[in-house]
């Protein structure tokens, strides 16, 4: 059997690799055919701009920029505003209260309607336009295409409702776009081998989803002696932040590299790992970012013609890096995501620490996979995954207590998880008592739950 990128002529005298070239791209090409984007034309683009100088992509970014802002002439709010650092930086909240005096009146293209979980405890509901949509499934392929994906290959999706949706008109879309999805809320033993065979099985190319979802079936597979043989290419994860830990057992697990990708759609934020992967590199021909001296990142989606956002407030804390990528793309990189900016701890003292205080303290350590930690203003609990059930955790748990004065301290080792109600994980949980992560010994019942509540959104 031929496999995809080998070079092999036909009697016909056609060549194998370029025919089904053609029909991976005439596949994306009637995706943007149905759903009114330019996706493909987007994606070529950028395909050849990430590796011009950084000049030359800063000065195209001013140039769009200026462009965004003058289409924001008519916007009685910002009128009285010069310059986009004159501009408040704007939040969910800002947005739902003022969305009519926001919209773009004298776009007349296809309005995408999207709608987020509101992980910030703010529920939010946007529009974007043609542009903004294309970007958005650009940036995705860009991502795939660097972890080795060829258009129109067989691609497994391990996620749950923020990274795909549901219903005829969707299916239609993944069936075309030759993807298969797989539930990240129902993750039993019996399941993930379900789900670990029939990857194998449908020979998929690319694995695609979230980093706890993926590393979750990597630890499945590794304490099998029977694993299947796969013919995957890649691995790209998104949603949530990959540690170092998560990285090393996705690849022992699969055997090919495993890349992360960043993106946050509201705020036209698109962001992959290449071939280093030593950060994100930041597609600023869709946004203009800008990094507050807390760190959060603020950005404008200058390619929503629908809808105006500028300093959009992305909730999310990153780090810059001040060296150009040996890879030798021009875009700027993002050297890690922290994390959210309410991902904290704080305790009766006024003492806070961030979840990036718990990656430092368990990065060096090879064996833990993964970790979890819950609050409730006096105790503690670290849930650690590890290979390793003989380690002495004091050393940690002292080290915590002088960052953080709490009432008690506790370690456990390999229990589930508990995940939001889209099925990803949060490294920082802070619940009303901490009771109610101790006696969640089934998290299967509690995504279930929380499936039931929380149905499938856009």
């Amino acid at each position: 059997m031929l496999r995809l990128g080998e070079q092999e002529t036909t009697m016909a005298g056609f060549d194998y690799t370029l025919v089904q070239k053609w029909f991976g791209r005439a596949r994306f090409q009637l995706l943007d055919l149905m759903r009114g984007t330019q996706s493909l034309t987007l994606l070529k683009e950028l395909e050849a701009v990430q590796f011009e100088s950084q000049e030359v992509i800063r000065f195209r970014q001013k140039k769009m920029l200026e462009a965004y802002l003058d289409s924001m002439r008519d916007v009685p709010y910002y009128k009285k505003h010069k310059s986009i650092t004159e501009f408040p930086v704007i939040d969910k909240k800002f947005i739902n209260e003022n969305r009519e005096s926001l919209l773009n009146r004298s776009y007349g293209g296809k309005i995408f309607r999207k709608k987020t979980g509101g992980s910030t405890g703010e529920p939010f509901v946007y529009v974007t336009g043609v542009k903004s949509q294309s970007y958005l499934w650009a940036g995705i392929l860009l991502s795939w295409r660097t972890a080795g994906y060829h258009l129109g290959e067989p691609v497994a999706i391990l996620a749950g409702s923020s990274l795909f949706t549901s219903g005829i008109k969707q299916n239609i879309y993944y069936g075309i776009m030759n993807a298969r999805l797989f539930s990240a809320f129902e993750m039993s033993a019996k399941r993930l081998d379900t789900y670990a065979r029939e990857i194998a099985r449908g020979k998929y190319r690319l694995l695609y989803g979230y980093a706890s979802a993926v590393q979750e079936l990597a630890e499945y597979l590794l304490s099998r002696p029977d694993r299947p043989t796969f013919s995957l290419r890649g691995i790209v994860t998104t949603a949530e932040n990959l540690t170092p830990g998560m990285r090393e057992t996705i690849e022992r697990a699969f055997g090919v590299p495993c890349f992360s990708q960043y993106g946050c759609h509201d705020a036209g934020i698109s962001a992959y790992e290449c071939e280093q992967r030593k950060g994100f590199h930041l597609i600023t021909d869709r946004c203009y970012p800008e990094v507050l001296e807390d760190r959060r990142l603020v950005s404008t989606d200058i390619s929503n013609e629908a809808l105006f956002l500028p300093r959009y407030d992305t909730g999310d804390l990153i780090t810059m890096s001040d060296e150009p990528c040996a890879c030798g793309r021009g875009f700027p990189l993002i050297a890690a995501v922290i994390g959210r900016s309410n991902d904290v701890i704080s305790d009766q003292a006024g003492n806070t620490v961030h979840s990036e205080f718990f990656t430092h303290l368990f990065r060096e350590v090879q064996a833990i996979t993964a970790f979890q930690v819950a609050y409730d203003g006096r105790t503690l609990v670290v849930n650690l995954h590890t290979r390793d059930t003989d380690t002495d955790w004091s050393p940690y748990k002292e080290r915590i207590q002088k960052s953080l004065a709490v009432e008690r301290i506790d370690f456990i080792q390999n229990q589930p998880f508990m995940k939001s109600a889209n099925a990803k994980h949060k490294f920082v949980l802070k619940l009303p008592e901490i009771g109610l992560y101790y006696e969640t010994d089934d998290c299967t019942a509690k995504e279930k739950s929380d499936k039931d509540e929380n149905p499938h959104q856009a």
